[in-house]
């Protein structure tokens, strides 16, 4: 075989190699699923196959007569432009972009797209070529995404709590309006921040956050509810949370979300209640001892003139040469015995009012005598009978000096509602009830009951139906608060029919249900 033939051979082996590689790159560029497109330098179609044009629903030939620019939607031209020129002049071999073309019918298409170009020797621009991915589905994914994620964000934005999400470094991934209000932050100054490090306050903060990485480890239990102060742009305010762990589907712990309250204003209120409360328990007391003091004075009348009249008696029985043995012991015990029931009625007062924070075991029949012994003399200037029925001698376990001081305020109060409707034949009955868990008081008086217009009123603070120089509208108040806060008990109130001396009239009862603490 010649030369000349050797040629022809091997001219005809590249043509075959050529063809083939022409059959596949038809085959690939006609049956790709990726539309594929050949452009000059200036946007114009040179050829398209077959997928891009289904993609826009143009013929092959409408758009070999026409550029990229002209389907391109209006608002992306320029950022496409811009694109293409630059990577012209730059020398980039490719780039990549998302943009809407316009099809045929006018309705968009979302499309995702390559660039390739291809260059001269001298690095001109010969053509490019475009791979095109229809992302439409994945758009609407997208943007249903998207909407739903602002619609959840409304809905977290809505609600007037705090909502804060961390994940498991810490960090914060999720708020919403009110927390952003509340910290007085900007959202975009919030998320991807450490929360411990830059929003709690120095205190135990260490402490708190190797206990949240503990929980986030599985090695400890997240507390449903907690209080901390929060740093704030303006301050130190104190939040409420409520807490849940976040997990993923293979229950690993990814992170916390959690509900705040503000509680900073209700805890200020709470503080000023608090010193309001003392404030009236403080009045109470006072008033608790001018009645107290008045009641002495009363018990105090007769053993003084008892020890005045067997002073004098010994004094002038003395001036007249009289005074035997026998008169001078028998004074001397009297005036003995007398100051010793006043240094008793003085022990009385003085443990009324002594603050004892432990709990008494009180026996009843003393305690009730030493009621007794403190309202008699009032309840006889006002001509008033109290008649005291015990069921048993009860022993009980709870605070004496309340327990006192509210049975005390009751009793005052019936002797002035007394006072005030100027009744006689007055009556105050006193009854106990004891079983092994609770001791029951029933305080009845027949001073004519109480109006039902303010009978549901008449346990609030500062409410009273005296002058105002009789009543503070504190006493009753106290008796609820106390036997409700500090005997963990009940008072009830209504009127009764209360029979007396054959005469039946309406009169108040006070029911009080006290534990066995």
């Amino acid at each position: 075989m010649n030369e000349i033939d050797k040629l022809k051979e091997t001219i005809k082996e590249q043509e075959e190699i050529i063809r083939t590689l022409n059959n596949r790159y038809l085959s690939i560029f006609g049956h790709s699923k990726v539309g594929i497109a050949y452009v000059d330098d200036e946007g114009n179609f040179l050829d398209v196959n077959s997928r891009y044009c289904e993609i826009l629903a143009y013929e092959e030939e409408e758009l070999l007569k026409m550029s990229f620019q002209e389907i391109t939607h209006k608002d992306d031209i320029k950022k496409d432009l811009r694109v293409y020129e630059k990577s012209k002049k730059d020398g980039s071999d490719s780039y990549s972009l998302e943009k809407r073309y316009i099809k045929k019918d006018g309705s968009l298409l979302y499309a995702e797209i390559f660039v390739k170009h291809q260059r001269l020797s001298d690095g001109t621009l010969s053509y490019s070529t475009i791979f095109v991915t229809d992302i439409n589905k994945r758009k609407k994914i997208q943007d249903n995404l998207i909407e739903q994620t602002k619609t959840a964000q409304m809905y977290l934005d809505i609600v007037d709590v705090m909502i804060l999400g961390l994940n498991n470094k810490g960090v914060i991934n999720l708020v919403n309006r009110k927390t952003c209000e509340i910290l007085g932050f900007e959202e975009y100054e919030l998320l991807g921040r450490n929360w411990f490090k830059n929003y709690l306050t120095n205190e135990n903060v260490i402490e708190i956050y190797e206990y949240f990485i503990k929980i986030m480890n599985h090695e400890a239990d997240l507390e449903k509810r907690h209080v901390n102060e929060i740093k704030c742009k303006e301050g130190i305010r104190t939040i409420s949370w409520k807490n849940r762990v976040l997990k993923d589907s293979s229950n690993k712990i990814i992170g916390i979300i959690s509900s705040g309250e503000d509680v900073t204003e209700i805890l200020k209120l709470e503080e000023e209640n608090r010193r309001n409360q003392k404030a009236l328990h403080n009045q109470s007391k006072m008033a608790s001892m001018g009645e107290m003091l008045r009641n002495i004075s009363h018990q105090w009348r007769q053993p003084l003139s008892t020890i005045s009249t067997a002073a004098s008696g010994i004094k002038l029985q003395k001036e007249f040469g009289t005074l035997s043995d026998e008169d001078f012991y028998e004074n001397m015990d009297a005036i003995v015995n007398t100051t010793q029931y006043l240094s008793q009625t003085i022990n009385d007062f003085q443990n009324f009012f002594k603050p004892k924070a432990k709990i008494d075991e009180i026996e009843c029949k003393s305690f009730f005598q030493n009621i007794v012994n403190l309202i008699t003399p009032n309840y006889k200037e006002s001509n008033i009978n109290l008649v005291i029925s015990q069921n048993n001698d009860y022993k009980l376990n709870s605070f004496y000096h309340e327990l006192i001081q509210v049975i005390m305020n009751i009793l005052n109060n019936s002797r002035d509602a007394f006072e005030e409707n100027n009744l006689d034949n007055r009556v105050v009955f006193l009854d106990t009830f004891s079983t092994k868990a609770y001791l029951t008081v029933y305080i009845k008086d027949n001073a004519g009951g109480i109006s039902n217009d303010i009978i549901n009123r008449v346990f609030e603070p500062y409410f009273t139906t005296k002058h105002q120089s009789l009543g503070t509208g504190i006493g009753l108040y106290m008796v609820k608060d106390i036997i409700e806060k500090n005997l963990d008990g009940k008072v009830e109130l209504y009127n009764e029919l209360i029979e007396y001396n054959g005469i039946k009239r309406e009169g108040a009862v006070f029911k009080l249900i006290i534990p066995n603490l």
